[in-house]
């Protein structure tokens, strides 16, 4: 059991480094973040879909470590559906992904639906190596935040262009 214990203390420990680590890429290395985040969210996708139908009873054990409110929903309402709740799950995990590979409003879109589907995990305390993904949602919010800049005209850029685009791709 000691062994378990430590294994679990480990990963804690280097998921949560490795969302720090993911935060500073967002602002220092957004291409590198786009990359990782990709293969985080096509990761989760395909071993949601495979856990989704192969073994749907994994995911009542997220209610061991989850808040109240999140621990009744996994055990009650969650439980009939997980099959179909894990594949929608999933799906939108592989848009997030295929969203870090897009420019504008579909990236856009995609970093938004990180930063929801990281707070919402968030919850599960250590079932989702909280506060890692709080961190994970904040990177994604550096990378809303920079493309943003990069897509929306600044006062100064209209005025030498003397025009206003439109933000229609």
């Amino acid at each position: 059991m000691e062994t378990l214990d430590n294994l679990i203390t480990l990963a804690y420990v280097g998921i949560n480094a490795f969302s720090v680590v993911q935060l500073i890429g967002s602002y220092r290395w957004p291409a590198i973040a786009r990359v990782i985040f990709f293969l985080i969210f096509i990761l989760a996708a395909i071993i949601n879909t495979r856990n989704g139908f192969e073994t749907p009873w994994v995911y009542q054990s997220y209610a061991d470590y989850a808040v109240p409110l999140y621990r009744r929903f996994i055990l009650g309402a969650f439980e009939p559906l997980t099959t179909p709740l894990v594949i929608s799950i999933a799906a939108a995990q592989a848009c997030i992904a295929v969203s870090m590979f897009m420019k504008g409003a579909w990236f856009r879109a995609g970093c938004l639906a990180g930063i929801i589907f990281c707070i919402a995990i968030a919850p599960l305390e250590l079932g989702s190596a909280f506060p890692a993904t709080l961190l994970l949602a904040m990177a994604f919010y550096q990378l809303f935040r920079l493309e943003s800049r990069h897509t929306h005209p600044t006062a100064r850029r209209v005025h030498h262009r003397g025009r206003v685009s439109l933000p229609v791709h």
